[in-house]
């Protein structure tokens, strides 16, 4: 027998489904669902936390209860919409060194004494920078010693791919945008900005089945050249 609680949160679950809130609006309070239902204020709060748990619905302390901003159980499709022709873009593998920075290492869940490959890489549309790639790698996934010559690196997935034979594309990953103002000089100048221009920093970490850390990458987006779309499934 499916518990009351269960009963109530799936009978919610259709309402917001049904449109009959919009993100933001004010929710049923524990009295509202407890008149409602005629239940005890355990089970009236126990189908609420479950709700927030899932992310439908979100406290306020002293406010009350209301419907979440986030598209819980819909698909969401974000997709970066390029502005140039692919076949004006070239790469420039600006330098491949070993490395031992403990921020990185622990972003590459690494130990101490250990260390990691920094590619640096330019991505250029029509002879002028766009994206500066800074891929942080364990060393199993570089195949030593370092070729000298840098364009061997030029596509890290393909040049792992090759080497090691994993596709990199497979792997689960979670990537983050967010406006910034860089402030590094070299990387202004890789990207041809001012102080006063903005970039879009973009993170991203890929793991392996077992969960440890591929890669960690940090890359910066001139401004002009950022577009993205939202796709929502209805």
């Amino acid at each position: 027998m499916i518990p009351k609680y269960e009963q109530i949160k799936q009978d919610l679950i259709s309402e917001l489904k049904a449109h009959k809130f919009i993100p933001g609006d004010k929710f049923y309070s524990e009295s509202d669902i407890k008149k409602r239902y005629n239940v005890s204020s355990i089970t009236a709060v126990k189908a609420l936390n479950e709700l927030t748990n899932a992310g439908f619905l979100y406290r306020v302390q002293g406010k009350g209860t209301f419907v979440s901003k986030s598209k819980v159980s819909q698909n969401v499709k974000f997709s970066d919409i390029e502005n140039h022709s692919l076949d004006t873009e070239k790469i420039k593998v600006v330098s491949v060194t070993q490395e031992n920075d403990s921020t990185i290492l622990k972003e590459l869940h690494l130990n101490p004494d250990e260390e990691y490959y920094k590619i640096v890489r330019v991505r250029y549309a029509n002879e002028r920078p766009f994206l500066v790639h800074f891929t942080h790698l364990p060393k199993k996934l570089m195949k030593e010693p370092i070729n000298k010559d840098l364009a061997y690196y030029s596509s890290v997935y393909e040049r792992i791919n090759k080497d090691f034979g994993i596709d990199m594309f497979a792997l689960s990953s979670v990537e983050t945008n967010e406006i910034t103002f860089p402030e590094n000089v070299d990387l202004l100048n890789l990207l041809q900005l001012s102080f006063r221009e903005p970039a879009v920093k973009q993170v991203k970490h890929s793991f392996f089945p077992d969960k440890s850390v591929a890669e960690y990458i940090v890359s910066y987006k001139h401004w002009k050249y950022f577009k993205t779309k939202i796709e929502i499934e209805g």
